[in-house]
């Protein structure tokens, strides 16, 4: 964000109840980490420095919310670049009913699919995902009581309060460009499940309801060729199929085409000559 890392920290010192900053090394091609200490762990963290201008701030977990919000409020002028959008599911049987239309969704796009997890014996921590890591969208579906079970196995209190059933669908987004990125810091949860058509086909087959498109790339132009090449065919695709019936064959007709163009470039050629 367009703010002085000084400015940053005093902005967020407090936050979740978290008062105490300790120090790593950078990362991305900053110089250093500030991590906001909390009781349950890093409430936030701080890449400031290095060969960036800007600090950049992280926020994970049940806290990302939280930490968007008192950003918004005290930057108003800032950018994200990544955002992750999640809905809890709690009926039994959740994952199960999910994952025949991740898959579905997956092969009619052509995704990449990965899994995690014991998908064959106990089901327990099974995770999959949809879109490369290096997409700007992806998405996991993944079983959210297993993890929580294994966070609080140590604090039997905490453990009783898991839901026995809990599974999670959760959107993964890069803005890709500056009004991305910039339009994301005033977006909405639900809507960052917009930001691709196969993600918002996933929701409508699971959900039932349809979302907005949110724009996270560069929109796509049709090149001056493709227009022409379409309006080619609007209004003489009639001509080229009867062209195809008289010739034979399709490649016939590309042939004839390749003569008569071959043709009239000699032509010129002998009318300058001349």
């Amino acid at each position: 964000m367009p703010a002085a890392c000084a400015d940053v920290a005093e902005a967020l010192h407090g936050f979740a109840g978290a008062e105490e900053w300790r120090h790593e090394r950078g990362h991305h091609g900053y110089g250093s980490t500030a991590v906001l200490e909390g009781l349950d762990g890093p409430a936030l963290r701080i890449w400031h420095g290095g060969s960036h201008v800007h600090p950049h701030v992280v926020i994970t977990g049940e806290l990302a919310q939280a930490g968007a919000e008192l950003i918004r409020g005290s930057f108003p002028v800032h950018f994200v670049t990544r955002a992750d959008a999640r809905e809890d599911f709690d009926d039994p049987g959740a994952f199960d009913r999910i994952l025949p239309e991740l898959l579905r969704v997956a092969g009619e796009h052509r995704l990449k699919v990965d899994t995690r997890g014991d998908h064959l014996l106990t089901k327990e921590g099974r995770t999959v995902y949809l879109g490369a890591p290096s997409s700007a969208a992806r998405q996991r579906l993944y079983d959210k009581a297993a993890e929580l079970r294994s966070k609080f196995a140590a604090d039997p209190v905490r453990l009783a309060g898991v839901p026995e059933h809990l599974t999670r669908l959760e959107a993964q987004v890069r803005p890709q460009t500056r009004e991305a990125r910039e339009r994301f810091a005033t977006i909405e949860p639900l809507e960052v499940m917009g930001s691709s058509a196969w993600l918002r086909e996933v929701w409508r087959s699971v959900v039932g309801l349809e979302l907005d498109p949110v724009q996270v790339s560069k929109p796509w132009r049709q090149s001056d060729d493709d227009r022409a090449y379409a309006y080619c065919l609007a209004q003489y695709g009639g001509l080229f199929r009867r062209r195809c019936e008289d010739h034979g064959s399709w490649a016939a007709v590309g042939a004839q085409i390749g003569y008569d163009l071959g043709e009239r470039e000699k032509a010129k050629r002998r009318g300058r000559g001349g």
